[in-house]
């Protein structure tokens, strides 16, 4: 399972079994294997005086010593094995399931994973005045999963709620919980009365993943049919999500180009689609005017059966996420060439008349193609759906709040940049409206954090105020000499 969220679950009987744990280390941790060790030894000496006629008798003394020996050792695996469980204090959620701590598990035969579809029913026990006494019940066919929400943080408790509330069948869910969820999402609220730059985490999350995951009746295009004059003819899928596809598709039987395909939701309000509509359509007509060599070609916009369509240049290789997966995080040399070529693609949109902002720099829009970097699109078709359905989309840890608060600047796109620094780095998906820092994962320059840091800073004032200077900065760290 691929997980969407990871959320720190720190419950007061895993922090009891830790603290337990750790406290009988030097008994199982060094004593055990310490004392095994010379038992060993003990037990070795009288089995060569057995063989040389000594002690004749003392074979049931040599058994004793090696079972005694024997228990030493399993005892040290099995603290070093608890001690590994009980760290574990992650929840994994996806729109497959949840994955569960080793603990709350146990109730469950140890089945950590957990579909969506196999809870009957969830309660919440406790007063909804007081979150950290309350406690989720989650029933299955075979159990009970009992989840403290003391152990976990407001906002992932947000995360939590709105993933039920969007992938749990309506049966089995507890009034209770929309209670709750509306009860942080006012506190959220509140708080952002009293803070200009505070955000409301329930709406995000309720936003991004009713948009991502919600069934709809949007059916993409079908292998071997034609648009445009019957000019363009689908090859296959090569992506599909909420009201949007991409295909690979063949030109006048020749050519391979992509085909990028949105749909404005039927039940949009007729307004809505307009806009939509138009701000597609002006969008569309600046994609064709791009001239840049690493910026994928956008041959035509039409439309066909109420379909807004892009037709683009198609370009061979893997995406920076594909090669980190495969290869693991990037050496910040490397890291550090393609972010001075990104920086160079942000220079020319942003100086663009008007400028233009890209909305959606992430590592499944970046094509490696040996040491260059092939961005291949753009925010333009989201944003058509986007507006439509007053959703946001795009991955969360790359979107800066300004973007989230439907705010988008030429510094969120140095925010996106920052964030898919981070990924080449690090390997992992930075937070989301977090200040992502390298350097508490793996070894960088100083000056390589501290950009990073400073582009994905939460306060556009404090991040570097043009693309020119990122870039400025990228060519000053790469003379730096390795440590």
């Amino acid at each position: 399972m691929t997980p969407e969220k990871i959320i720190i679950y720190d419950s007061i009987p895993a922090k009891v079994c830790l603290f337990l744990c750790n406290l009988s280390l030097p008994i199982w941790g060094v004593l055990a294997p310490a004392m095994a060790g010379l038992t060993a030894v003990f037990g070795i000496i009288c089995l060569l005086g057995l063989m040389v006629g000594l002690n004749e008798n003392s074979w049931n003394d040599l058994i004793k010593i090696l079972g005694f020996c024997f228990y030493l050792i399993l005892l040290f695996f099995l603290g070093t094995i608890a001690k590994g469980l009980i760290e574990d204090n992650k929840i994994l959620i996806s729109e497959d399931g949840l994955t569960v701590p080793i603990l709350p598990s146990l109730s469950n035969k140890m089945r950590r994973f957990i579909e969506w579809r196999e809870i009957k029913s969830i309660m919440l026990v406790g007063d909804l005045g007081e979150v950290d006494n309350l406690k989720l019940h989650m029933m299955l066919d075979e159990g009970t999963v009992k989840l403290g929400l003391d152990g976990i943080s407001n906002n992932d408790i947000e995360y939590l709620l709105v993933s039920m509330s969007n992938w749990l069948p309506q049966r089995a869910q507890d009034l209770r919980l929309q209670e709750l969820k509306e009860s942080l999402w006012n506190a959220g609220s509140l708080e952002s009365a009293n803070q200009d730059h505070a955000l409301s985490f329930t709406r995000m999350w309720e936003d991004e993943l009713s948009d991502r995951f919600s069934s709809t009746a949007y059916i993409p295009l079908n292998p071997g049919q034609k648009l445009l004059d019957s000019t363009v003819k689908v090859i296959k899928q090569l992506a599909f999500g909420g009201w949007s596809a991409v295909y690979l598709v063949q030109e006048s039987n020749t050519k391979l180009k992509v085909l990028k395909e949105c749909v404005i939701p039927p039940l949009a309000s007729d307004d809505l689609k307009a806009k939509a509509l138009g701000m597609f359509s002006r969008e569309a007509q600046l994609l064709l005017k791009l001239d840049h060599p690493k910026i994928v070609k956008v041959h035509e916009h039409f439309s066909e059966a109420d379909r807004q369509y892009l037709l683009l240049d198609y370009v061979s290789g893997q995406n920076l996420r594909q090669l980190v997966r495969l290869q693991g995080p990037m050496h910040q040399l490397d890291a550090l060439d393609y972010g001075e070529q990104l920086a160079d693609i942000l220079i020319y949109l942003h100086e663009l008349e008007p400028p233009m902002v890209h909305r959606d720099l992430t590592p499944d829009n970046i094509v490696v193609n040996g040491d260059k970097v092939m961005l291949i699109d753009f925010g333009a078709a989201n944003e058509i759906v986007g507006t439509a359905t007053g959703t946001l989309i795009g991955k969360q840890g790359y979107i800066a709040p300004e973007q989230f608060r439907g705010h988008a600047t030429v510094l969120s796109d140095l925010y996106a940049l920052g964030a898919t620094l981070h990924f080449m780095l690090c390997g992992r998906e930075p937070e989301a409206l977090c200040q992502s820092t390298p350097q508490a994962l793996v070894k960088v320059f100083p000056a390589l954090d501290l950009l990073v840091q400073s582009l994905t800073n939460q306060d556009q004032s404090e991040r570097p105020q043009s693309a020119k200077i990122v870039k400025g900065k990228i060519a000053a760290i790469r003379q730096l000499p390795l440590e």
